[in-house]
């Protein structure tokens, strides 16, 4: 689990194997009415018989539930479940039998099954669990905060949105990203400085690992320092600052807020080193467009504008 600053999708599961799943559902555009909750994307989802609010989140690779509801499904192994800030308790591997996001079905579906009370008692919500990245892994979803929407697309054989299915034009970003172990990965550069960032819609902030922020911190306004406790009882120190330029693909973003911390774990659950996290700070400035099939990153503005 992670911090509150962090946002809920840091939860790693080490040698977690997770077959892809079959959607179905008769649409061409699905839309979702997004309810925000701190800066977390929540929607509206069923799991089986029980129904009620899940966490997009493309920090987890599937379909993660909250053991306070799901403590009863089969076991069909435990492990040990970590987070940026330490033990996250004993999670197991289960299946569903039905899962459904509005007129988007699955059917037989493993999940991954841990402690998720943080989210709910930070923020005063019951969470039933995590959507991760491999939910959509054949579909295009576009996020509109402005209008709280989420789109679902199906899409052509060229692995685009039909062009009737099209709401947004005039992208101010297009760029490819890196998938790897289900994790959105790309390149990114911090006052000049390139990094490899995650892209985590789970995260109420931008973060940056400790070890790039040694040379990153002439460069960084610090705003303040503290001392947070994980789950696991450990004590590690949070670094908050400001910087004023990150630039992503051929577009610079201003006045960007970040917390610095360890995210070496990240990096274990994606396979790779990570450097930082873009999380809301930076996803909330515009709408923004997940092709999975083409791998691509899209921002446009706000189409009220």
């Amino acid at each position: 689990m992670a911090f509150k600053p962090g946002g809920p999708g840091k939860i790693s599961f080490p040698g977690a194997y997770w077959t892809d799943p079959e959607p179905s559902g008769e649409f061409a555009t699905l839309v979702i009415p997004i309810k925000r909750v701190s800066n977390l994307i929540i929607l509206e989802a069923k799991v089986d018989t029980m129904e009620g609010n899940f966490v997009l989140d493309t920090g987890a690779p599937y379909l993660v539930l909250n053991q306070t509801y799901f403590r009863n499904y089969p076991h069909y192994n435990e492990q040990d479940a970590g987070g940026i800030n330490g033990d996250a308790g004993v999670a197991f591997r289960t299946s569903v039998r039905n899962l459904d996001i509005a007129e988007l079905h699955y059917d037989r579906l493993l999940a991954d099954v841990t402690n998720l009370s943080a989210i709910e008692n930070s923020r005063n919500i019951k969470v039933l669990g995590l959507l991760g990245t491999k939910l959509f892994s054949k579909f295009v979803i576009t996020v509109d905060l402005f209008q709280n929407q989420l789109y679902i697309h199906k899409l052509n054989k060229d692995g685009e949105i039909p062009a009737a299915e099209q709401l947004y034009h005039d992208p101010i970003l297009k760029m490819p990203f890196y998938y790897a172990n289900n994790a959105i990965l790309f390149k990114a550069s911090v006052n000049d400085n390139q990094l490899w960032f995650a892209f985590d819609t789970g995260a109420e902030t931008n973060l940056i690992d400790y070890r790039q922020a040694k040379k990153l911190l002439p460069t960084l306004q610090v705003i303040n320092r503290s001392k947070l406790t994980g789950i696991g009882g450990s004590t590690f120190e949070v670094i908050y600052a400001k910087f004023e330029k990150l630039s992503v693909g051929e577009r610079v973003f201003t006045n960007n807020k970040v917390i610095i911390t360890s995210l070496e774990q990240m990096g274990k659950a994606y396979g790779r080193d990570i450097d930082g996290m873009l999380g809301s700070d930076f996803f909330g400035r515009a709408v923004f467009t997940i092709n999975f099939v083409k791998k691509e990153f899209i921002m446009y503005t706000n189409k009220n504008e």
